[in-house]
């Protein structure tokens, strides 16, 4: 496999889905970070804040992923969950669906997930927060429907435990940010 660097564009769902403290001043998740300049990127690409230069887009960072994840087009933002997690799970990779709930049965991310799974790799799936609230998000790897349907290569199953997982983050109660984020 050849492997080509890969380039933003005209991608800024990072720009929006992603909550940023830029120097003091808190950009919340949902709103799009002022300095993007959509198609063309950032507009302080140069100067931009280190949480920006810190932060590993899945996709960018994954050399197995082709053209095709890249988030504006494919409506998944991948992230890596690193650090402490407040509900006492592992770090792992997170898969944020940024638009058509039904991207959750698209196959390229159905089979990745499945994959990371039975390598045992952390998993979580979210959607973006509105803006004040924090993103819901799911731990797949305790799903038992959707380990089972995974182990026995069931992809109709495993596409509808991804479903309910994807309902538990729509169902759940929106949680405002704590006092000292919002």
């Amino acid at each position: 496999m050849i492997l080509v660097p890969k380039s933003c564009g005209a991608c800024s769902v990072c720009c929006k889905e992603l909550m940023l403290d830029l120097a003091g001043s808190l950009k919340l998740a949902g709103v799009l970070c002022p300095h993007a300049v959509p198609p063309f990127g950032c507009g302080i690409y140069d100067t931009r804040p280190e949480v920006c230069r810190s932060y590993f887009c899945g996709w960018h960072h994954l050399p197995s992923l082709g053209a095709e994840w890249r988030p504006d087009a494919c409506e998944v933002l991948i992230a890596f969950r690193t650090g402490p997690a407040p509900d006492g799970k592992k770090d792992g990779i997170e898969f944020m669906l940024t638009g058509a709930r039904a991207k959750i049965s698209w196959l390229p991310l159905v089979e990745y997930i499945a994959t990371l799974i039975v390598d045992n790799d952390p998993v979580y799936l979210s959607l973006p927060g509105e803006p004040g609230y924090q993103s819901p998000g799911v731990y797949l790897n305790d799903i038992a429907p959707l380990t089972d349907a995974i182990a026995r290569r069931d992809f109709a199953a495993t596409t509808a435990a991804l479903t309910q997982a994807l309902q538990v983050c729509s169902d759940y109660p929106k949680t405002p940010l704590p006092q000292a984020l919002a």
